[in-house]
């Protein structure tokens, strides 16, 4: 066999492999744009129950975000972020690992799609993380739901509990309900111009264990 047959030979399995790869990927991907949308479906519904009963919500999708505001009372309000990441990769997050796969495994078939959650109330930084593999399973963990796991194509009713159950975590962020609170920042430094220019004393978020 010439230089060239062997080398279209192995370029031809690099293609495979490719292939195989990006269509993993791709799977992944598209499984989190499902839940995704099942999410802000299920939590808009919440959001409608919410109004029924008393507090003001409201629901708003654009390009890839969902934002959801519930507010108990005036100053008493918070927001759940959602946006939906491009790509997928390899899972590294224990937690967050496909069933089926070590820690250790860069392999696509780990490869998953990622959601995530934030809230102003919370911080800058992401507090829930969705991932999300081809094959349709779905792990999370974070604030508004410390660890859960489903499939992409639950029933509605198993869905909708879900989201539910995260919309009554943001009640408890906005109103400081079922144990969560606030409590001042020890060794925080705030001068009488502070109060003067009408600053907020730093306090910090606490949450149930």
């Amino acid at each position: 066999m010439g230089f060239e047959d062997s080398a279209l030979g192995r370029l031809r399995r690099y293609r495979e492999d490719a292939d195989r790869s990006l269509a993993v990927a791709k799977e992944a991907g598209e499984a989190a744009g499902r839940l995704f949308g099942r999410l802000a479906a299920g939590l808009d519904h919440a959001a409608g129950l919410g109004r029924q009963a008393g507090f003001e919500t409201e629901a708003m999708t654009d390009k890839g975000i969902f934002t959801l505001r519930a507010a108990a009372g005036p100053g008493a309000e918070a927001r759940l972020t959602l946006g939906l990441l491009r790509g997928a990769a390899a899972e590294t997050d224990e937690d967050l690992m496909h069933e089926d796969l070590s820690r250790w495994s860069l392999a696509p078939s780990g490869y998953s799609g990622r959601i995530l959650g934030w809230s102003d109330v919370v911080g800058e930084d992401a507090c829930q993380t969705f991932a999300v593999y081809g094959d349709g399973l779905w792990k999370t963990r974070g604030v508004f739901v410390e660890k859960a796991r489903g499939r992409v194509g639950d029933p509605e009713e198993v869905l909708n509990g879900f989201c539910l159950r995260m919309l009554g975590r943001l009640v408890d962020l906005a109103a400081l309900t079922g144990g969560a609170g606030r409590r001042w920042s020890a060794g925080a430094s705030y001068t009488l111009p502070d109060l003067m220019d009408g600053r907020d004393f730093p306090t910090e978020l606490r949450l149930p264990r």
